[in-house]
């Protein structure tokens, strides 16, 4: 299996990866669900996603710790399954090595600075209707779905419960996805396109943005994979990626704790979004730009060996 995989095309070497990843996250969820089967707790969460209501605690529990299974098997066990089978070290983003502290508080800033541009083009992105009816209702339901359960995830007024969301939507979703996405994906289709890593951090960036079935923020969504994948690449290292995509994530759980749902969908997403505001996004940009600049000439680009087809 092992010498398959090693001089299998890259796309073969990625499909075959997902494989592990759904295997792991279908048996990792068997085993999840039967505590909750033998209390005898009905599955109906699954399926009640849009009509349940803050009071469905233990159903809202549950979907949190399918959240938690999910990444681990979905995102994290084709990392370590191709870092066991596939690793070569002349791929430097699969790697976790040290960065420096500054770089790490500039790519942060970074990110935390690129809040108008995500909200601007999340508003231009909303207004998109797809040509195909069928398809766009259907967007628009699970859009509706989604940020309905994320309200629900959010909804806590306790320490402990703001704790487990920064872990639950911040963290482990940095770790996860980034593992994969940068970890995993990133460095496969750089032997895909023979090192040209444009390419490869763009179409990374595409099915970053498309796994997460949110398409009415499928392009900001797509340029922060981009900016990510540059981070890694520059880098050499998937720690800064994992700092950007914290932040990103931790910011909308620190507004929505302390400043309330109500008021982050009133205020929070339109900081940017309107036109009467576009130096902000404008400002934005510029910090954004800045900050993966000074990240690009701290980085160790240079000393990364070149890429052999």
């Amino acid at each position: 299996m092992r010498e398959f995989l090693r001089y299998s095309h890259p796309i073969i070497q990625l499909l075959i990866l997902l494989m592990f990843g759904v295997f792991a996250m279908i048996l990792l969820v068997g085993i999840t669900m039967i505590p909750f089967l033998i209390k005898g707790y009905s599955m109906d969460a699954l399926a009640a996603g849009p009509s349940l209501s803050e009071t469905d605690v233990d159903a809202i529990f549950f979907l949190k710790v399918l959240q938690i299974v999910q990444t681990l098997g979905l995102f994290i066990t084709p990392y370590f399954v191709y870092r066991c089978f596939l690793q070569e070290d002349h791929y430097k983003t699969t790697r976790l090595p040290y960065v420096g502290i500054l770089s790490a508080v500039i790519f942060g800033f970074a990110m935390f600075s690129a809040f108008p541009l995500i909200n601007f083009l999340a508003e231009w992105n909303s207004e998109l209707v797809f040509p195909i009816e069928s398809i766009n209702t259907w967007i628009q339901q699970t859009e509706k779905t989604t940020e309905h359960l994320i309200k629900l995830f959010l909804g806590t007024k306790s320490i402990g419960g703001l704790v487990f969301n920064l872990f639950l939507i911040a963290l482990l979703p940095a770790l996860g996805e980034e593992l994969l996405f940068r970890g995993t994906f990133q460095p496969l289709m750089l032997k895909t396109f023979k090192g040209n890593y444009h390419l490869a951090i763009w179409v990374t960036a595409f099915w970053f943005s498309f796994m997460h079935l949110q398409f009415l923020g499928f392009f900001p969504r797509m340029l922060l994979g981009a900016v990510l994948g540059y981070a890694a690449h520059w880098s050499g290292s998937l720690m800064l990626p994992m700092i950007g995509h914290f932040v990103n994530n931790a910011l909308a759980v620190l507004v929505a704790f302390f400043i309330g749902i109500e008021t982050l969908d009133s205020n929070a997403e339109t900081l940017g979004s309107t036109t009467d505001q576009i130096q902000l996004v404008m400002l934005s940009i510029l910090l954004l730009c800045g900050g993966i600049y000074l990240v690009y000439r701290d980085s160790s680009f240079d000393k990364i060996p070149e890429i052999k087809s």
